[in-house]
Order: structure tokens, then C-alpha cells, then sequence
């Protein structure tokens, strides 16, 4: 869930550096120009020059979704550079002060709150010091206009930190409304589309092997009918809940899905045949070892298992009907068993 969470804010951070480098490549292209060809300040124009062109390959990286960590990072200096040396290099009149204000909000977008307010932190030193030696000294000017200065310049921070955090939220519940199942608390079928068009993607974007030893497994409640008919569907939805549990206890939550009314799915990363088998086994024989105790009734309930590999350009479809056919062939053979192919073991109620 945090996970998935993380990912919607990089998302976001993804496109505002694409955005974001192209608009201040042309900003500094302009300022370049202004800069060399009117105001004859050739050392802020030459820099505005090499960063606006980089901005340019950021944005170019960015619409072939080549974007690397260190993009945004080197997008964050190129504009404390150019904001900085403006303002160290004018005269203070030319109010190229008002630019530095909107470094904070971005530091905050770009790199995350806390790191965002770490930059934020070291460059208010050299700004405050050379904006005291540049303010007038009369009437107590170079104080009130640091005093001034910090209250907009980390105040900017702080509303695009607050906005940063009700956003972290926000997705948050935004993302168990869409990919959490409200009853069991695990991953439903929305979140497993999205696992599946991950995983193609980073399969076309990858020369490794590891993604082809990916497998999943189907996992279905043997005659959980009779136990909604027996008992009700309240106790019938407490087992779930409890089955849900069990299965993140013996493997990370994220990689538990409910897909169906009594059927949930493992996804099992790096895992030969074999290891997959032998891990649907111990998952199967701790359900029949567990007593669900629910509304003061002791329960046993079996599962039956089937196991797919999980193949490269392969459909959500696809592989839920290959997936289907292995748990199928274990309940034809007599539930409370997994079946892969050719392996199976039984243990027949």
C-alpha cells in the first residue's frame, strides 16, 4: 500500500521535472539572451545558456521516460545556480531576489519534504548573509529586509509542505478506495491489472531473466459455501479475514491479492518451479493445521492451490485461465491439494 502510495508521488514528481524542465529552459534561454545581448552580463547569461540547455535534455529524457534519479537532482542545482548567481551578481534593485522564493515549493516537490526542506535550510545561509550586505544600511534596512525575506522564503516551503503531506494522504485513501479490498485488507483485482501491466512493462524494459521466474498462485476455499450455509456469511467473512491474515503472515502483504468471493492470488517473485510448489504446500498444510475460532465456533477448512508461471507479453486473461486450469484439475482430483502441472500432492478430505 505505501508502496503504491510512493509510486503515485513519483508519478507526480515525474511529471512536474518533465514540465518544469521545459519551462525554465526557456526562461533561461530568455535570460540569456536579455542577459548577454542587452544587459552585456555575459557570466550570467553564459550560465543561463548551460542550463537552459540542459533543461532541454531533461525534458527530452523525460518524454522517452528515461528519467534517471540524478535528472531531478541535477534540475534542483541548475536552478539554485542560476537563481543564486542572478541575485549574487545583480544589483538588488533588478529584484532578482524574488526568484529565490520559489525554490522552497520546488526543493519540496522535487525531492520530497524532508530533503526538500534540507536544501531549503543551506541555501537561506549564503542568501540571507549576501542579502544583508547588499541592503541599504540606513534605518535598520539590512535587518528588516532578512527578517522579511525569511518569513516569505520559508513560509513558501511550508504551505507546499503541508499541501505535500494532505497529497501523501489523500492518495493514500484514494488508493484503498481503488485497490484494497474493504473486507480482507488485501489487494484486489484492480491492483492486480496494475501488477500485470508492470510487470510487462518492465519485462520489455529489461534484459534479465528474473521476471520469467515469476509465479503466481490461485488459492480457493474448499466448500466455503457450506460454511456461509452452516454458520452465516458473517462467520463466513470473518474466515476470509483470517485467511487473508495467514497469507501475509507467510509472505509480504503487497503480494496477497483477493480476486474473487473465496479465491486469492500469491504473486512469488524469484521462484523455480519447485520452490513454488513447495511453498503452495506449507501455505495449503497451514490452513488445514489452523482452527479458525470465529463467533465462538472452531472451524477447519481445507484449500486447494494452483500454481502458473507468470510469462512475459502474458494477459491478465491468459494467465487467469492457466492459473484456472491448474486449480481446477486440484479440485477434480479431490481438493486440499496443489496441482502445477505434472506436480501435485495430494491430501484428500
Amino acid at each position: 500500500m505505501t508502496t503504491q502510495t510512493n509510486f503515485l508521488l513519483l508519478e507526480t514528481r515525474d511529471t512536474l521535472h518533465k514540465w518544469l524542465s521545459l519551462t525554465s529552459s526557456g526562461l533561461m534561454f530568455f535570460f540569456c539572451f536579455l542577459n548577454i545581448a542587452l544587459l552585456d552580463q555575459i557570466t550570467i547569461g553564459m550560465v543561463d545558456g548551460m542550463f537552459g540547455a540542459l533543461g532541454l535534455y531533461f525534458f527530452a529524457a523525460a518524454q522517452q521516460k528515461k528519467i534517471e534519479k540524478w535528472h531531478r537532482f541535477a534540475l534542483i542545482f541548475s536552478l539554485t545556480v542560476t537563481t543564486f548567481s542572478a541575485f549574487y551578481l545583480a544589483d538588488l534593485r533588478a529584484g532578482s531576489i524574488y526568484w529565490l522564493l520559489l525554490l522552497p515549493p520546488l526543493y519540496c516537490l522535487l525531492a520530497g519534504a524532508k530533503q526538500g526542506l534540507v536544501f531549503t535550510i543551506v541555501l537561506s545561509f549564503p542568501v540571507l548573509t549576501m542579502l544583508f550586505l547588499k541592503s541599504a544600511t540606513e534605518n535598520y534596512l539590512p535587518y528588516r529586509s532578512v527578517l522579511n525575506f525569511v518569513l516569505a522564503y520559508f513560509f513558501s516551503y511550508a504551505i507546499c509542505y503541508l499541501y505535500e503531506t494532505q497529497y501523501a494522504k489523500s492518495s493514500l485513501l484514494l488508493y484503498k478506495m481503488a485497490f484494497q479490498d474493504p473486507l480482507t485488507g488485501a489487494q484486489n483485482r484492480h491492483a492486480l491489472k496494475v501488477f500485470f501491466d508492470g510487470f510487462n512493462k518492465q519485462s520489455d524494459n529489461s534484459f534479465q531473466t528474473a521476471p520469467e521466474e515469476t509465479r503466481l498462485l490461485i488459492l480457493d476455499i474448499d466448500h466455503f459455501k457450506s460454511v456461509n450455509d452452516e454458520f452465516g456469511h458473517d462467520v463466513g467473512d470473518q474466515v476470509l479475514v483470517e485467511i487473508a491474515e495467514l497469507l501475509q503472515y507467510c509472505i509480504p502483504s503487497h503480494n496477497v491479492y483477493r480476486i474473487g468471493g473465496e479465491e486469492f492470488l500469491i504473486v512469488l517473485n524469484d521462484h523455480s518451479a519447485t520452490q513454488a510448489f513447495d511453498f503452495a504446500e506449507s501455505i495449503r498444510k497451514s490452513v488445514e493445521n489452523t482452527v479458525f475460532r470465529t463467533h465462538q465456533q472452531n472451524i477447519k477448512i481445507t484449500v486447494s492451490i494452483g500454481i502458473a508461471q507468470l510469462k512475459k507479453g502474458q494477459t491478465f486473461r491468459e494467465f487467469l485461465r492457466a492459473a484456472d486450469k491448474n486449480l481446477y484439475s486440484a479440485k477434480n482430483k479431490g481438493r486440499n491439494l496443489v496441482h502445477y502441472g505434472s506436480m501435485s500432492i495430494t491430501e484428500a478430505v
